[in-house]
């Protein structure tokens, strides 16, 4: 037999299913499906597949997934639009899949305080390469394996490193391949100032069919990713219009972008909690919960009136006797447990991107808009503490690119019908997006005068419009994408055919990706 065998050297707890989990996600990245990860269901390690946005619940479930009519599909689909020799270099879960600063999969959760090893260890009598491959997690860190994992190590650690930058440079415009810095942004609790570094351009492109008199429809639009290198073509400086917005890159956490108060920090591990948000986004109950919250619910909604009687089912286990205490400690329990369910469900929605409603998952691609004019972020003209929302970064790509849509179509429109006339003036006022803006809080990034701030100018129930257009149009564009040499994404708009209509592509702006340091 050639090969090595797994020696799993015991220095704390090991979950042999989860080992074994990873070994067959090195199998399958392997053989072609980069796009497979694992995530964690509260105790349980399964497979996901982040084009299908599939769970696969054991390796069996995995295999027969990529088996499958509804695999086969997407793959065909995303083939198309991510897999090229030039990839986004993202990770955000719901799209792209740019795997490339994960954590080697054969290591073990670092999120453990326990040290545990596992080593790949030739056995006697077994040929093959005679050196002995050891991977250690000890308390958080990781080492690279290989030279493979060497070179990609140190690409990381190149981009990670904060370049000397002085405090009175403060980014003014962007598109500049030097470190810059973006002022008042909410870092760990604090307002400070923001290093960023250049990842890349997207160039936004768009195909628009005209017909007949004057008629002009725009059927997709995209973002094509060009890189640096592509930055400096002429394509870029002469044919794509610079944009006036960028996309800042994060590593999520749950604290990014926000300040938490204090009762609200350790809310997702506290003793007290009746629900427990996992990693994956998904709600599960404790094992060990002292008190029913089905019965008060119950009784809530049946108008029932708290009672010795009915109070004994939330006492906590072990607690004093006493018909009176009894009362107090289950009125006390039922309302805390109703203030922290709350609380639990406030702090799961706030880890939901709010264009798509997927989990942001810790370690993911998360990002901000960024406006260049100002140098400050979208949602600084929306609060004064530097707060900013975070959204998947293709989600957010994806509503950029609505929003160049929606001006672009309306601009077209304006050209081709005039406003005189009677039907012109009673017509409904249709609102317009006249900028790209934050899809939570419609913030811009402008320039605000003292205490003022910025107001949002389109309702809710119009905003989630937007967002469901952008969904669909993205379901469009997987069906029916624009063939491309570079990867891309973008939308589908599909329209009626007109008659003696010519089809034309036409280039439109080129948006910047930054990604902050540290």
């Amino acid at each position: 037999m050639v090969g090595k065998e797994l020696v799993i050297q015991r220095n704390g707890p090991v979950d042999i299913r989860e080992i074994a989990a990873k070994a067959t996600l090195r199998e399958v990245r392997q053989s072609g499906h980069p796009y497979v990860e694992l995530r964690r269901v509260g105790k349980r390690v399964i497979f996901f597949c982040t084009i299908c946005l599939t769970e696969c619940f054991s390796d069996n479930v995995l295999f027969d997934h990529l088996k499958g009519n509804l695999h086969s599909r997407r793959y065909a689909e995303a083939k198309v639009t991510l897999f090229g020799p030039m990839p986004w270099p993202f990770n955000d879960g719901v799209l792209f899949f740019n795997n490339s600063r994960e954590k080697d999969p054969l290591l073990l959760d670092s999120s453990s305080q326990t040290t545990r090893e596992l080593a790949l260890v030739p056995q006697p009598g077994i040929s093959g390469n005679d050196t002995e491959v050891t991977s250690k997690l000890r308390d958080g860190s990781s080492s690279c394996n290989g030279a493979k994992g060497e070179r990609n190590c140190a690409k990381g650690c190149a981009s990670g490193r904060v370049a000397a930058i002085s405090e009175d440079r403060v980014l003014s415009n962007c598109g500049t391949d030097g470190p810059l810095v973006i002022p008042g942004v909410l870092l760990k609790d604090v307002v400070s100032d923001l290093p960023v570094h250049l990842l890349g351009y997207g160039n936004i492109s768009y195909r628009i069919c005209e017909g007949n008199k004057n008629c002009k429809k725009i059927s997709k639009i995209w973002c094509a990713w060009v890189g640096q290198e592509g930055s400096h073509g002429s394509d870029c400086c002469n044919t794509y219009e610079q944009s006036g917005f960028a996309i800042v890159n994060f590593s999520y956490t749950h604290d990014l972008g926000r300040k938490w108060s204090s009762d609200e920090q350790d809310l997702s591990v506290s003793a007290g909690s009746f629900f427990v948000i996992d990693d994956a986004g998904h709600r599960g109950k404790r094992l060990k919960k002292s008190f029913s919250d089905e019965e008060a619910s119950s009784e809530e909604s049946n108008g029932q009136s708290s009672s010795p009687q009915g109070s004994s089912q939330a006492i906590v286990t072990g607690s004093p006797t006493g018909t009176s205490h009894n009362l107090q400690v289950g009125l006390l329990s039922s309302k805390s447990v109703r203030r922290e369910l709350r609380k639990q469900k406030r702090i799961a929605a706030e880890k939901v991107c709010d264009i798509c409603g997927r989990p942001m998952l810790p370690g993911k691609d998360v990002a901000t808009l960024l406006n260049c004019n100002t140098g400050n972020l979208a949602c600084s003209s929306r609060n004064s503490s530097g707060a900013y929302h975070l959204f998947h970064t293709s989600c957010l790509l994806h509503w950029t690119i609505l929003c160049q849509y929606e001006m672009l179509t309306d601009q077209l429109v304006s050209k081709g019908k005039s406003n005189r006339g009677r039907k012109a003036k009673n017509a409904p006022k249709k609102t317009k997006i006249t900028s790209i803006f934050c899809p939570e809080c419609q913030g811009t990034g402008t320039h605000v005068k003292g205490d003022e701030l910025e107001k949002p100018s389109i309702s809710l129930s119009e905003m989630f419009c937007f967002k469901l257009k952008a969904i669909e149009a993205h379901k469009a564009w997987l069906k029916s994408p624009e063939v491309l040499e570079n990867c891309s994404t973008g939308l589908h708009f599909p329209t009626e055919h007109l008659e003696n209509s010519e089809e034309k592509v036409m280039p439109l702006k080129s948006i910047p990706f930054y990604a902050a340091d540290g």
